[in-house]
């Protein structure tokens, strides 16, 4: 049995990104936070199509405990350690000129750079650990398309992503053994922060070189290929539909 554990996996992205995998096969273990009923729902929408799925509540404060946490979920559930992890669930906070920048800084680290890192090494141990090293262990991080278009807005989000980025490479090298390591940078998919989709989508294809929007589809696509492939490692693949290369001085939707 193939599992795959999906963090932030009841909504938006991370919804896709089991919805994929649940078609191809993977038993799927949908993480969340406050989205219980969502969660649920998503469950039983596997299981009525003769799936296997299950759902974790937590709150991602503890890096440490979190990833342990989520560990354990998947044995209690289905009786082995994730053979993919798609670590989807992020902060994506806008900058508050109330509260001090360095403490908001801190708080988008937790979740989209130190959880992820904490994760990484709470699976490679317990590969190394369970003797499971002849296993194929994936694990798919979420940085961002910002990470190549820089620009002031969302700055705290911003660093976090650029952490993450930047770790990349060592995650890959320190724990290669035992688990693969890649990363996805999403480009502007779904709107949030009260922009609409329709306006989202208007914008980018406007301002786009390629005249399109990514699609959620194509993230949930390249997170299963790199699933699937045992020989990649270290890979960082913009799934951005090229809005990256747009150089606007602020980003899509935030008010000049």
């Amino acid at each position: 049995m193939k599992l795959v554990l999906v963090t932030g996996g009841a909504k938006r992205l991370g919804r896709s990104v089991i919805e994929a995998f649940a078609q191809t096969g993977y038993a799927c273990l949908v993480h969340a936070n406050q989205s219980e009923a969502e969660a649920q729902a998503l469950c039983a929408q596997i299981v009525a199509a003769g799936g296997r799925a299950g759902y974790f509540l937590h709150a991602i404060e503890d890096p440490a405990v979190a990833a342990n946490a989520l560990l354990d979920a998947a044995l209690a559930q289905f009786g082995t350690l994730p053979s993919c992890s798609v670590l989807s669930a992020a902060s994506y906070g806008l900058d508050d000129t109330r509260r001090e920048l360095a403490q908001q800084v801190t708080d988008q680290l937790v979740l989209n750079y130190l959880f992820p890192a904490a994760y990484c090494a709470a699976l490679a141990a317990r590969v190394q650990m369970q003797r499971s090293v002849e296993a194929d262990h994936s694990v798919v991080l979420f940085t961002d398309y910002k990470v190549a278009k820089v620009n002031p807005d969302q700055f705290a989000y911003s660093l976090s992503k650029h952490a993450l980025e930047g770790s990349l490479p060592y995650l890959t090298v320190a724990f290669a053994r035992q688990i693969r390591v890649n990363a996805i940078a999403p480009g502007p998919i779904l709107a949030a922060h009260g922009l609409t989709q329709a306006d989202l989508d208007a914008l980018v294809q406007s301002r786009c070189i390629s005249g399109k929007s990514p699609r959620p589809e194509d993230i949930a696509a390249t997170a299963l290929f790199l699933a699937n492939t045992p020989s990649l490692y270290g890979q960082h693949i913009f799934v951005d539909a090229a809005a990256r290369f747009e150089n606007g001085a602020h980003e899509y939707g935030v008010v000049q």
